[in-house]
């Protein structure tokens, strides 16, 4: 078992309460779920949040959630009474759960729990178990192979489709859904009676080549007791990933995937594929991924285009816009604007929208001390929480009743969006700034932006973004920081485009540090004394005189004398620096730079267009 300290244990597990709060919190589960049948799975959700604790004395540890405590209750006695070939009733198990009676599987779970502390409790028999776990990989490969927001749209909710509602109904139907420890994201995992997984690995693949047809996607499993798996729970799962990755490295997809599936159900909506038009062509190239064989023709904006059956299902499955939109609603209570058919609708008044990219920080060492299943379920759950709360959230809140955006990847610790560009700042900084709140700064997110026009390929803005991204990572690696970091770029050619341009002296730059930009900008734009204009000719001027930087001084002293000082106090507290000791330019303290000054006045310009305001 790996060792850890306080601050990995308080993001695995739930924040403590009194002994007495959870007496009235266990009293009030035992009420409701006194004659429930069903359902109670559903209601536990909503104590995710609350330690159980089996006696007053574990009131002063981290304790696992009193869902999950039960849930894997309901499981473990699920998993021996297959064994022993038992007909297995949940409810029952639930209620069993709550009442005060200590059984030998509440005692086996509180031994797991409190190692340190408790005599080892072997469970009635030694029960085997199957774990499995699969997940689709290279998914930005699958949602890019062509530019039309419908289609990525598409290829996301498919992605989403499968790794939630295939994966829930599967063990629905023919275990329980207690087996499921997570699903999301393109991910799964699941503990399965002895002797199931190789079967259940073998359908999944089956069910997800069925219904995507190209997105790559692998599952594997391994044997133990459930004993070695809940006392070495880390290194089992390091087994299993291991196996996983080398199922991905021999998997073999066919050049021409296509499947006899008439239709999937989406939410309530019911997309159906054999209704898509056949076409009878020889050696057409589907005219959207430009690899396959065209087998349907398919709508289009300006007019149908020939499409393999991948790209198809895309496209069908796209036409359904409110799966992300749904979501949005759950955590603000309104809907945003739904009338985001291509990526022209999301742009701002300059024509730019923005792609935010964006993931945690450390994600690697708090997965590598996850020691058990209950720290397992709650953290993936909290961070899938987490994370659509802050985007949601942070949307919302910059756009209010105009929210418009599109999101590919919302999930895990995973965000890719598009939004407005003019809002792409702020929308940014709200993300970061609740994620790593949520987490006491704990763990953080950082993010790469990339700004262009709307006709700009998502794919290279993407390309830009993750470039960013990875920079911004550095910096908190770097700096040692507690907090999240952003990095930006903006395209403003779709020729050419360099992934290491550096347009930008100010970033990469702390969540804190973009506030304060955000802050200092807004405070321009609002301010009658800053002329736009001005701003233009002052980063003009010092582009004909920075060869001779003091006669661009002696320029910016006589315009700001002329004009107003605000230029010089806005522009200080932007770069940090004392308004008395700023006469244009900044000195440059890079040692290993041969420019004496730096110029502020592109920064400045690139910023006014990328934050929003008046």
């Amino acid at each position: 078992m790996l060792m850890r300290n306080a601050d990995i244990a308080r993001l695995l597990n739930p924040k403590p309460v009194s002994w007495s709060r959870f007496e009235e919190i266990k009293k009030e589960i035992t009420d409701r779920i006194a004659r429930e049948d069903s359902g109670i799975a559903g209601l536990l959700d909503e104590y995710g949040d609350i330690p159980f604790y089996f006696k007053p004395e574990d009131t002063k540890k981290f304790m696992p959630s009193i869902r999950d405590v039960a849930r894997l209750y309901v499981l473990i006695n699920y998993l021996l009474s297959e064994s022993l070939q038992q007909p297995f009733v949940s409810a029952e198990y639930y209620r069993k759960f709550f009442d005060n009676q200590m059984d030998e599987v509440k005692q086996y779970i509180s031994s797991v729990i409190n190692p340190a502390e408790e005599k080892p409790v072997s469970l009635p028999q030694d029960v085997k178990v199957d774990v499995v776990s699969g997940s689709v990989y290279k998914v930005k490969k699958y949602f890019l192979e062509n530019n039309r927001i419908k289609d990525i749209r598409g290829a996301s909710a498919l992605i989403k489709y499968m790794s939630e509602d295939i994966t829930l109904d599967y063990f629905n139907e023919k275990y329980i859904p207690e087996c499921v420890i997570y699903c999301g994201g393109g991910n799964m995992l699941a503990f399965v009676p002895a002797g199931q997984g190789k079967t259940i690995c073998k359908e999944f693949e089956t069910k997800y080549a069925d219904i995507s047809l190209t997105a790559r996607h692998a599952f594997e499993h391994i044997s133990c007791s459930l004993d070695e798996l809940m006392k070495d729970y880390n290194e089992k799962m390091r087994e299993l990933n291991e196996k996983l990755d080398e199922r991905k490295k021999v998997k073999i997809y066919p050049i021409n995937p296509d499947s006899e599936l008439d239709a999937v159900k989406i939410g309530p909506q019911l997309i159906r594929f054999d209704k898509a038009e056949r076409i009878d062509a020889k050696n057409a190239v589907c005219e959207l991924c430009a690899v396959r064989d065209a087998v349907y023709r398919v709508p289009a904006p300006e007019e149908p285009v020939l499409a393999c059956p991948s790209c198809m299902r895309k496209n069908r499955v796209g036409d359904y816009k409110a799966i992300f939109y749904d979501e949005y609603e759950d955590f603000i209570g309104k809907s945003p604007e739904r009338d985001v058919s291509s990526v022209s609708d999301i742009q701002d008044e300059n024509g730019q929208v923005a792609v935010i990219y964006a993931d945690g920080n450390n994600m690697g060492n708090i997965v590598m001390n996850i020691n058990s299943p209950f720290e397992h379920m709650y953290f993936s759950r909290r961070l899938d929480y987490v994370t659509k709360s802050s985007v949601y959230r942070a949307i919302h809140k910059v756009m209010e009743d105009k929210a418009r955006f599109e999101a590919i990847a919302l999930g895990g610790d995973d965000v890719f969006i598009i939004v407005p560009g003019d809002t792409s700042l702020e929308i940014t900084n709200e993300i970061i700034n609740a994620f790593d709140k949520s987490f006491e700064g704990l763990i953080s997110m950082s993010a790469g932006v990339c700004i262009a026009k709307h006709s700009t390929p998502i794919r290279s803005m993407l390309g830009v973004a993750q470039a960013k991204m990875k920079i911004a990572k550095d910096l908190v690696r770097n700096k040692g920081l507690r907090e999240g970091t952003v990095d930006i770029d903006i395209i403003q050619s779709n020729i050419n485009l360099d992934l290491n341009s550096k347009k930008f002296s100010l970033f990469p730059v702390e969540s804190s540090r973009l506030a304060r930009f955000i802050e200092v900008i807004k405070n321009m734009k609002r301010s009658s004394e800053i002329n736009r204009s001005q701003l233009y000719k002052l980063r003009h001027a010092y582009e004909k005189m920075k060869k001779v930087p003091y006669e661009f001084q002696l320029f910016y002293m006589y315009q700001t004398k002329r004009l107003s000082n605000q230029y010089s106090l806005l522009t200080a507290r932007l770069f940090d620096i004392k308004p008395d000791k700023f006469s244009g330019l900044i000195e440059n303290n890079d040692l290993s730079s041969k420019e004496t000054f730096i110029s502020p006045w592109n920064d400045i310009i690139l910023l006014w267009d990328c934050i929003g305001g008046a």
